[in-house]
């Protein structure tokens, strides 16, 4: 592809005949055409010479190649300027082979370059070792932050059937004492509520008015112990989860700090033996 592409960019002269054999080349062509007018004797089709007896000289200065586009030239003739593009033929196999066989002094260059970089590469990807007395970077120190929500610690805590089912409201989920978090508010302490003092209300005086804000405020009053008292419940579980959870964690951290000693341990023994890190 390129050696083409060169050769129709950059045309070449070629080293043609005499001036005068073109001539006389054209005298004799017309000498022919005046011949097969004159005569009226059919004797064949071509009245011209033979092809491989005529043979063509040109000269220099006349007859001179013109510059040609490759790329103009392949759209014109249905060929895909680039080999990606199709698949390629016997004909494009051949001229990329001739084309790989002889490679440019740009090919050679960019090999060159090439073969350098995975070098250069290599030498920069060597890590130096780390000296005893080098202060490493803090990001290495400092393990990555752990959200506490994620952390799960196994508890060994089934909570009663009819605990839950007392704590939970008619109709909606069941409570979950994991999951279930109540705020400052919730938990502060509620004041004593003295009850009023009963007033005694004749039985003449009792109409229907009264009666109704009886019923009334009796409902209401329900509605307040029932409200309280589920919030009790739900709290009362959720303490007993969490004193569970309080012992599994008690205990985990006694085993860390454990393991924790013995890795000091073997951290003094190093520094004693190789000096400090």
């Amino acid at each position: 592809y390129g050696v083409l592409k060169s050769l129709l960019e950059n045309p070449l002269k070629l080293p043609l005949a005499h001036e005068d054999a073109f001539g006389k080349e054209k005298d004799k062509e017309k000498k022919l055409d005046d011949d097969s007018t004159g005569t009226t004797v059919p004797q064949s089709a071509f009245l011209g010479p033979t092809l491989w007896d005529k043979t063509l000289p040109y000269d220099g200065d006349t007859f001179q190649l013109e510059y040609m586009d490759l790329e103009e030239f392949l759209s014109e003739n249905g060929i895909p300027p680039s080999p990606n593009q199709h698949e390629p033929s016997p004909h494009q196999s051949g001229l990329q082979q001739a084309t790989s066989a002889s490679p440019s002094v740009m090919d050679l260059s960019s090999r060159a370059s090439t073969s350098v970089h995975p070098g250069m590469v290599s030498q920069n990807c060597m890590q130096s070792p780390v000296r005893p007395g080098q202060i490493l970077p803090a990001n290495r120190n400092t393990p990555s932050p752990i959200d506490p929500e994620t952390i799960q610690v196994p508890v060994g805590y089934e909570p009663d059937p009819a605990d839950l089912a007392l704590s939970s409201i008619p109709g909606q989920e069941m409570f979950d004492p994991r999951k279930r978090k109540f705020s400052e508010e919730e938990l502060k302490p509620q004041p004593m509520i003295k009850k009023a003092r009963k007033v005694f209300i004749p039985d003449d005086l009792k109409d229907d008015k009264y009666w109704a804000r009886r019923r009334k405020n009796n409902m209401a009053a329900k509605r307040s112990r029932d409200a309280r008292r589920l919030k009790e419940n739900q709290i009362a579980i959720r303490a007993s989860f969490l004193e569970k959870e309080n012992s599994a964690l008690r205990q985990e951290v006694a085993d860390l700090r454990k393991e924790l000693g013995k890795c000091k341990n073997v951290l003094a023994k190093y520094e004693a033996r190789h000096g400090p890190l």
